[in-house]
């Protein structure tokens, strides 16, 4: 049982990852909590820049919500999973907590350092295990090429080994392709601070990374990453011309495929990169 940390980017700008996990966390045994309190993480890169103390009495704040009510804490978001895990560590530094305490005074929350901050993907590997996610699938994704991107807020700080998610992609039935730009961002961040042209440039030549691989399509864990692949994606084709389409998939969607759930069960409808020969791809492996 977990307390959801939803964040704010997936309400607002992909509810519908937010609508497959509800689907698909509890059929693995996973309970979803829906704790009243919670705000924005916050965001760890500009907002921690500016204002380091804030940004971390707030992420206390959320870990103290799920505190109270004796959970730990499941994020979908890479940023989300960054921020709090972070003010857990840093908040292992008793002066550090006792000021952070002490600005928390006033809201009635007060840090403890009890819950657990886990990502979805942590879950499912080390708990849900690869064991059950193959006994759970029932249309097998043979044939399906898939490029896996981790993302680098939590690889890269937390040494989530990338292979870790190809073996997750395996697991279902597909073919997790190796990809020359594998271990490298997205680009969102680049994109979110102004950088348009660079981020598109960069998003382009990881989607031709993935296009010469033979990709079908590029599953994530981030609700970031599923942003730039989808809706950036849609934007470089339009800027700085892409003549191809790689459907970006948050992996939960990808797992219910194989699971049995359709596309548009599995709210591809949603999305703005869509592209027939994929669509029908999945369909004939899934009707097999």
């Amino acid at each position: 049982m977990y307390a959801f940390f939803r964040g704010c980017f997936i309400p607002s700008r992909a509810s519908h990852i937010e609508y497959v996990a509800r689907k698909i966390m509890p059929k693995l045994g996973v309970e979803l909590v829906d704790v009243s309190g919670f705000t924005c993480c916050p965001e760890p890169t500009g907002f921690r820049l500016h204002e380091k103390l804030t940004w971390l009495t707030m992420a206390a704040r959320n870990i103290a919500v799920a505190e109270e009510q004796g959970h730990d804490i499941l994020t979908l978001c890479n940023g989300c999973y960054y921020t709090l895990k972070q003010a857990v560590d840093e908040l292992e530094n008793k002066a550090l907590r006792s000021q952070v305490n002490e600005a928390l005074a006033d809201t009635g929350h007060q840090y403890t350092g009890k819950a657990r901050v886990r990502h979805f993907i942590q879950v499912l590997t080390e708990e849900v295990g690869v064991k059950r996610i193959e006994e759970v699938v029932k249309r097998p994704l043979e044939g399906l090429r898939v490029a896996a991107h981790t993302g680098c807020h939590f690889s890269n700080r937390y040494g989530l080994d990338a292979k870790l998610l190809d073996q997750m992609v395996q697991a279902l039935g597909a073919t997790s392709v190796d990809y020359e730009l594998k271990n490298l961002c997205c680009g969102w961040m680049i994109s979110g601070y102004g950088q348009l042209e660079e981020g598109y440039t960069w998003l382009k030549n990881r989607l031709e990374s993935m296009r010469k691989a033979e990709a079908d399509c590029v599953t994530v864990i981030c609700p970031q990453c599923y942003q730039q692949y989808d809706t950036g994606q849609m934007m470089a084709a339009r800027k700085v011309g892409i003549p191809f389409k790689v459907p970006a998939l948050f992996y939960l969607q990808l797992l219910g495929l194989a699971m049995g759930y359709s596309l548009e069960e599995m709210q591809y409808g949603s999305h703005r990169v869509r592209d027939p020969g994929f669509e029908e791809k999945v369909r004939k492996i899934t009707a097999a």
